[in-house]
């Protein structure tokens, strides 16, 4: 087999070339077989679920659990994308982005700076913590770069991709905006799933650990002890946290106190069995190539491969890393299975793509895109001032919407 190289990746940018690539992995629980794994939990009324569906593996109808989504796998990549910056990447820590700043309170009366890129903001460069921010006092709403970046189309994204590069590389909806909300589809798509081992009926496991309090087993305080706490710990937990348990007394609401194992419906949800495990990444040519940026037809695409070697290099990434959540410890039973869509029914199986060749492909990429598109990334950074009354009304709080 061979493995994926610039010229694939030319073809791929122009009509007529290659579709999609798609790489699919079997994992399995680090554990074993015998062991469970902890799918992502989502909210059903007052209580965390699982989502299970029916899927179509092997020739047969089967049904699974959703262990890791669509924006979740596309968020991972981002994440190896953010720490390749930190960590001085020599193509990606150059790639121009946006930054946030707030200045908040670390609760002792001191002052405190934290930090966001474009791509840790759940809506890219459309994001609110953006929008309400400033820059040297003025609105960023304001600023024409930005004005412009927002009113960008598939037929020129040039604005968008000077000021925010990640935007057009994993898709972004304004979709606040009064009037011209741009969108663009993502050219990823990921996700894990796993086949339940029991398709009959299946029956996620509900127990929760103890936990031991070497001062006492029960700790509640009489009302005027729990002011007294609750005055102590008040720059350190939420209102709600402290209005319970000054209300209560109870220990446990500070986490005082031991608390018994618990299972039955009533404990938290701690995972469930599966037969086996499948991760699927797809980098789809197609979506790429709806997309212009005012350089001509040589320019367009070698930015539509620039933005394809950024995505495969955050794919690589993500998978030197398998880490998803507690309880959730997977290792893959084989290499991932790469296939390039040839078109009109035929494939090419490639290597995987790790991350050495996947720097190397990056770098061809870039200067390509430099050279015949003018691209010129030097580490430009749009730094905007994050609104204080942002983190003012801010809280631990889970959001109830």
């Amino acid at each position: 087999m061979t493995i994926l190289n610039i010229n694939d990746l030319n073809s791929a940018s122009r009509l007529g070339g290659p579709s999609t690539l798609s790489e699919r992995t079997v994992l399995v629980p680090a554990a074993g077989g015998e062991g469970i794994v902890a799918p992502a939990k989502y909210a059903d009324g007052n209580a965390a679920s699982y989502v299970y569906e029916d899927r179509y593996i092997n020739g047969e109808l089967r049904r699974v659990v959703l262990i890791d989504s669509r924006p979740s796998q596309a968020n991972r990549l981002e994440d190896h994308i953010v720490k390749a910056i930190k960590d001085g990447h020599p193509i990606l820590s150059r790639m121009p982005r946006i930054e946030v700043t707030y200045e908040m309170e670390n609760g002792r009366g001191n002052t405190i700076q934290r930090s966001y890129f474009d791509s840790q903001l759940p809506h890219r460069a459309f994001d609110a913590h953006i929008r309400v921010g400033s820059i040297d006092g003025r609105s960023t709403s304001e600023l024409p770069a930005y004005i412009n970046a927002r009113n960008a189309t598939a037929e020129d994204m040039s604005a968008l991709f000077d000021l925010s590069p990640i935007t057009v590389a994993f898709g972004g909806w304004d979709s606040t905006r009064r009037k011209n909300q741009l969108r663009i589809a993502s050219p990823f798509n990921g996700e894990i799933i796993g086949v339940l081992a029991n398709q009959r009926d299946p029956e996620p496991v509900h127990r929760a650990g103890a936990r031991v309090d070497p001062v006492d087993a029960s700790i509640k305080f009489d009302k005027a002890d729990a002011k007294v706490i609750g005055g102590i710990v008040a720059s350190e937990v939420s209102e709600k946290t402290r209005a319970d348990f000054e209300k209560s007394g109870k220990g446990s609401k500070l986490g005082l106190g031991a608390i018994p194992p618990q299972t039955g419906n009533a404990a938290d949800l701690d995972g469930i069995a599966v037969s086996s495990i499948i991760r699927t990444h797809v980098l789809s040519f197609s979506t790429l190539r709806a997309l212009r940026f005012g350089k001509g037809p040589d320019g367009d695409a070698a930015i539509r491969v620039l933005l394809a070697a950024v995505i495969l290099n955050a794919m690589a990434g993500s998978n030197a890393e398998l880490n998803l959540r507690a309880n959730c410890m997977l290792r893959e039973e084989a290499a991932p299975k790469t296939v390039l869509d040839r078109r009109f029914g035929a494939q090419e199986d490639l290597e995987m793509l790790d991350l050495v060749h996947a720097d190397e492909l990056l770098e061809q990429a870039y200067q390509q895109a430099h050279d015949v598109a003018g691209v010129d990334w030097h580490g430009q950074v749009l730094r905007v001032t994050g609104n204080p009354l942002v983190t003012k009304a801010g809280t631990a709080e889970e959001s109830d919407e």
